[in-house]
């Protein structure tokens, strides 16, 4: 009898732990006017907007689920106020469509709206949305922050983004910035169409991978960037800068399938950086006074470097593969085989491949 007893009591607890597991906040085209933490399962319904002067927070292991409504039909969390979302590596916080196969675009997704507190999202996983994260005249840290399955990953306009760590993946464009300031440490873009696009903005990657994508891996116009320790390897175009100035130091530029890096217009010194094995040109440049300097090209399917434009172009003390002057000039490309092209000044080049590389 004894046993019995116990066996239901047990059984009424563990209905009572799994009903209260299953239990969904649900919010429907709310607006949050005071502070309010979410955990568990939350379901929202055309959208949720966080008011200027509340927090939402949000506990670590809560799925959030977005469901249209007939006033929305793309549902979003729209942040005035703050967002403070920080999961765990074991309990990420997840936000994804309320839908059993979903798609790109099933939903919003997240839009900071000239907010001036300092929103966090942290270990969280986004996934199947319009933008995973849309910064507009605001500022944000992600920190191990994973978008997966957007039409755009992550958008800013006139915004700041820290990004440390994380993952932007099978996307349509991963990075697309426009007049604002990027500070990225050990993130990777991969497997989309566009990897990284910048427009007129500030950027520091440090120890990027953007690789694998379909199009190009960064393309860059108007920009200051500074990049170092970067991976770009496996892309159609590996990087192509128009205009602006900065450097690339200690890169690799590998396996890309059209050229892997194009600079038109651009002031950027290139030093320490590898590359090799590229299907076409390893380096295209035209024109905008760029420097080469203790970088080193191997079995390259095109040029080695091909100078497009009318300026002479710096590159001396550079490796090239050997030290044979006829095959180190029949893969570059300037005014010895075209009139109308710059020279290319290579000597003195270096006798082997210079130390620090990637």
């Amino acid at each position: 009898m004894k046993t019995l007893v116990t066996v239901i009591i047990f059984l009424c607890i563990t209905s009572l732990s799994r009903a209260d597991e299953q239990a969904t906040v649900m919010y429907d085209g709310a607006v949050l006017t005071e502070d309010v933490t979410w955990s568990g399962s939350v379901l929202v319904k055309g959208s949720v907007v966080v008011a200027p002067q509340a927090t939402l927070r949000i506990d670590a292991g809560t799925v959030v689920r977005f469901a249209a409504s007939p006033a929305q039909p793309l549902p979003n969390l729209v942040i005035q106020g703050r967002i403070h979302a920080a999961g765990t590596a074991d309990r990420p916080i997840v936000l994804t469509p309320d839908r059993s196969r979903p798609t790109r675009g099933a939903w919003g997704g997240i839009v900071l709206l000239a907010t001036e507190k300092r929103n966090i999202l942290e270990q969280c996983r986004i996934e199947y949305a319009e933008t995973g994260v849309d910064v507009r005249y605001s500022a944000i840290t992600l920190k191990g922050v994973s978008i997966v399955q957007a039409k755009t990953a992550l958008l800013s306009h006139d915004g700041i983004i820290q990004m440390t760590g994380g993952t932007v993946s099978d996307s349509e464009t991963g990075l697309d910035i426009y007049n604002s300031e990027l500070d990225s440490k050990n993130s990777r873009f991969s497997s989309c169409q566009r990897g990284c696009v910048l427009n007129k903005s500030s950027a520091v990657f440090v120890s990027p991978k953007i690789i694998n994508n379909q199009q190009a891996g960064l393309e860059a116009d108007e920009c200051r960037l500074k990049i170092s320790s970067g991976d770009f390897s496996g892309n159609a175009f590996g990087v192509r800068i128009k205009g602006g100035e900065g450097q690339i130091t200690m890169s690799r530029f590998q396996n890309n399938r059209q050229t892997a890096l194009h600079l038109i217009g651009s002031r950027i010194k290139i030093q320490r950086c590898l590359f090799s094995e590229n299907s076409r040109d390893a380096l295209r440049t035209e024109d905008g006074k760029s420097l080469l300097l203790q970088n080193a090209f191997i079995s390259n399917g095109g040029y080695h470097l091909y100078n497009a434009g009318r300026e002479e172009v710096g590159a001396r003390q550079n490796w090239w593969g050997g030290t044979n002057p006829m095959l180190i000039k029949s893969k570059i490309y300037d005014s010895h085989l075209d009139e109308k092209a710059g020279a290319v000044h290579l000597s003195p080049w270096l006798n082997e491949k210079p130390p620090l590389m990637p």
